[in-house]
């Protein structure tokens, strides 16, 4: 069994905003025997840093990385230093991510052009969010003996999770090219299409759940580096692409 905690970086909102054109979700995936290990070190790095004079009650990529808010007196190097520590650790932990990039002006255009799939959904967090699930249920299918079964953990966001439940119990017919689905003819029961998902997906406040917060500092660098690569953004110092 497996757990998917989800987070994501760049909030789009309900229309299309150059400033932030894409909104990038990621998902940490945990083996549910190496969760507990892995949710106690990640205390244990917070409790580092409180010691260290940083009060954090939760690890916020963006406050980090820009030093705002408890980093505004952490010395940049020292950020820097902790990223690459926080990377490393999730490396070293095994942990599998599942990143989806949403370009938001893409989405709102399908909308306005009408596109089925993207009426059903209100935002681009939600074609993210469901682009993941997706992607965990077809990474997942391959593996034997309901090993790959996986409870998706979101970080709670009001307004969405609604709409994502309601398009999830409905006719997901269209998905079959994307998982790889494929109906028995003559079965009376077919299996589920999302026969990897344990139940629906949940939802939960990042400050009680530790790897919510590694999957906000994933989503965080992959956004900084596509609005900085691949939409034109311009540095905020010199090198901060390479880095």
């Amino acid at each position: 069994m497996y757990v998917c905690y989800v987070d994501e970086s760049g909030h789009c909102g309900k229309k299309y905003n150059s400033v932030q054109p894409v909104e990038v979700l990621c998902g940490v995936v945990s083996d549910a025997t190496k969760l507990f290990k892995t949710q106690r070190e990640l205390a244990v790095i917070v409790k580092f840093l409180n010691k260290k004079g940083i009060p954090l009650t939760e690890l916020k990529a963006s406050d980090a990385y820009r030093g705002r808010k408890h980093w505004s007196g952490v010395e940049p190097r020292v950020r820097d230093k902790i990223f690459e520590f926080m990377l490393k650790w999730a490396k070293d932990r095994s942990c599998k991510f599942v990143v989806c990039p949403i370009d938001s002006k893409v989405f709102f255009d399908l909308k306005a052009d009408g596109c089925a799939i993207s009426g059903m959904l209100r935002h681009p967090y939600e074609a993210g969010a469901l682009n993941l699930i997706l992607a965990v249920q077809r990474h997942q299918s391959g593996r034997r003996n309901n090993k790959g079964k996986t409870l998706v953990i979101f970080d709670e966001q009001s307004g969405h999770d609604l709409n994502l439940l309601n398009i999830m119990g409905n006719d997901l017919t269209f998905t079959d090219g994307y998982t790889g689905y494929k109906p028995k003819p003559r079965a009376k029961n077919q299996d589920p299409r999302l026969n990897e998902i344990i139940d629906v997906p949940h939802f939960s406040k990042s400050h009680l759940t530790v790897l919510i917060q590694l999957a906000d500092w994933i989503a965080f660098i992959v956004n900084t580096y596509l609005l900085l690569k691949v939409y034109g953004h311009t540095e905020k110092y010199p090198g901060e692409l390479e880095k």
